[in-house]
């Protein structure tokens, strides 16, 4: 993580770089002025917390779960495709940013809050060339990032590793894992085929109780070996949080806070519970008190200077509930193991659509015209 001083110099260097590509698109500085004015009005809008500091990796610099790294072309397409949002200037429908692309049922946990409950282990729906086509498909809508996911992505390590090699020219490449079987070899690979981080699910700081939630013994440890290795690589790591009821307090989040700084953790996601999948038909949801104790968290590691060794936050859930959700094919999009398009991970569409049908278009216009069924709360 850079901070202070270094942190400043970088950003300045990365507006400097923003504002060139501004002017390039609109081809009048003042215009490309007024364009910028607006999309940081909207930017200041969308992320109430702005962070402090910055990860460093492979030459470059990420502030945010959800943004590409800069500089890279995935950085460029990213802000480009924000500034055509604010004032068209390319003719085409907008760009997706983020596809999380679900690549395999298998996986060796049995995780109480599973949003794959129901398919989990069944049989494969996508082959090696259907991934492929899949990805060349919304890469050709713009996508900035990739999220690869499952079950448990590294079971299918040599597609994976295929994926990642043909993406990652233009569009920044995570793979989002329980670490099993993330060893030091495979993650050499993966950093060699361009990957650019890996998302750890962690579920809390005590080991006994991270097993405990994802079913397998051991689970904790391959956090652990996970992130290691996949820093000794080279690749980002960032650990995604399920905050149950019974996890959410302030010793627990500073617990975890402080192990995601051990681990060399840059991000952490927090995801609510939500009544899908294993959870199906339960009342998961968290008291506004807890969730305004998550706010206060994000708040903290992201701006308070005291916090700077650890890692920052992304809360997408404040983020639906002050602004509205920036899914249902708006900015992201989630694709399942059985190539069926849904507005994200969480809300899935009854009936979806195969992401290689003829009608993926006027199935992406229909879900931005549609949004997302959460309105903003705030």
């Amino acid at each position: 993580m850079i901070h202070g001083a270094r942190k400043r110099v970088v950003k300045v260097r990365l507006w400097a770089h923003i504002v060139w590509l501004a002017v390039r698109v609109y081809r009048n500085p003042l215009r490309a002025g007024r364009v910028l004015q607006r999309m940081v009005r909207e930017r200041a809008r969308a992320q109430r917390w702005v962070t402090q500091k910055y990860a460093h990796a492979a030459g470059r610099y990420f502030w945010n779960l959800y943004a590409p790294g800069w500089p890279s072309r995935a950085f460029d397409n990213y802000v480009q495709r924000e500034l055509d949002r604010v004032e068209p200037f390319q003719g085409a429908p907008p760009g997706l940013q983020t596809v999380v692309l679900a690549i395999t049922k298998r996986c060796p946990l049995r995780c109480e809050h599973c949003c794959e409950w129901a398919v989990l282990n069944g049989h494969e729906a996508l082959s090696a060339s259907d991934l492929q086509a899949i990805v060349a498909r919304v890469r050709a809508r713009g996508t900035a990032q990739l999220f690869l996911s499952g079950g448990e992505p590294l079971r299918r390590f040599a597609d994976l590793v295929a994926v990642a090699e043909t993406a990652s020219a233009d569009t920044d490449v995570w793979i989002l894992s329980s670490g099993h079987g993330l060893t030091a070899e495979r993650a050499g690979r993966l950093a060699a085929a361009g990957l650019t981080g890996v998302a750890l699910s962690l579920d809390h700081w005590n080991p006994a109780d991270h097993d405990r939630f994802r079913g397998l013994p051991g689970a904790f440890d391959w956090v652990q070996r996970g992130a290691a290795n996949a820093r000794e690589a080279g690749l980002l790591v960032a650990l995604s949080l399920c905050p149950t009821r019974e996890f959410v307090s302030e010793e627990n989040l500073g617990r975890y806070a402080a192990l995601g700084a051990a681990l060399g953790a840059s991000f952490i996601q927090l995801l609510e519970p939500k009544a899908i999948g294993h959870y199906a038909g339960q009342d998961v949801s968290l008291s506004r008190d807890q969730q305004r104790m998550l706010e206060a968290f994000a708040n903290r590691l992201n701006t308070d200077p005291s916090c700077r060794a650890l890692p920052g936050v992304s809360y997408p859930d404040y983020a639906s509930r002050t602004i509205g959700c920036r899914g249902a094919g708006d900015r992201h999009l989630y694709i399942d193991t059985d190539g069926a398009v849904h507005p994200c991970p969480f809300c899935r569409t009854p009936t979806a659509v195969h992401v290689l049908g003829a009608d993926f278009d006027d199935t992406l216009s229909a879900l931005q015209a549609a949004g997302c069924h959460v309105p903003p709360a705030e």
